[in-house]
């Protein structure tokens, strides 16, 4: 079935949570120094390289994001030393979220990791990901920043995305977050955008 694999390490879950100071207050060798905090995804990303080859393992970052209470003030720092050990596991791509950070919550409690900063410290694919429109999308990948832009929400309201962006359709805006986990809207709102073509015949 699958391609591969990508080792969710953002957005406040469980990996996340070891790699930043403010969460991670463990004395054992898995908290604080960076080596440490960044033992239990290494530890992962070997494992699944047992089972899956490592062009086909992906790894996903937030050092930005303030979910979950999410923000450390040497994120900078240590998401940097983190790409640089993912990069000698030849991985197959590193996602970052990055991006507008007035849509998505940023700590801002160091500096921004920008696809930039990924693309120094990772040698491999990097996709950039965070409310990029088609025009922002196409300016990170030409000026090298990042190799790829990964869209996520703006399908949900616009299941043929790269169709509206190859011919210039109106884009739909994103959902509200209210759709997102309330189940008793079955779906409206969530899965029911038709596609454009669909949308004009009717």
């Amino acid at each position: 079935g699958f391609d591969g694999v990508e080792i969710h390490s953002a957005n406040g879950y469980l990996i996340d949570q070891f790699l930043q100071s403010s969460t991670n207050k463990r004395t054992d060798k898995y908290g604080g120094s960076f080596e440490n905090r960044a033992r239990l995804l290494m530890k992962i990303v070997k494992a699944v390289k047992t089972v899956v080859p490592s062009y086909r393992i992906g790894v996903r970052l937030a050092p930005n994001g303030a979910y979950g209470g999410m923000g450390s003030e040497d994120n900078y720092e240590m998401f940097k030393y983190t790409m640089e050990q993912l990069s000698e596991h030849k991985l197959g791509y590193l996602a970052i979220l990055d991006g507008d950070s007035t849509i998505v919550a940023f700590s801002h409690k160091s500096r921004t990791v920008t696809a930039f900063d990924a693309k120094t410290a990772f040698k491999g694919i990097v996709i950039a990901n965070n409310n990029y429109t088609r025009d922002t999308a196409e300016g990170v990948v030409r000026s090298g920043a990042a190799d790829l832009v990964g869209f996520g929400r703006l399908y949900i309201s616009n299941p043929d995305l790269a169709e509206r962006f190859e011919n210039d359709w109106p884009v739909n805006p994103i959902p509200g977050h209210e759709v997102y986990y309330n189940s008793a809207l079955g779906g409206k709102g969530y899965n029911d955008y038709p596609a454009y073509k669909t949308a004009l015949a009717n």
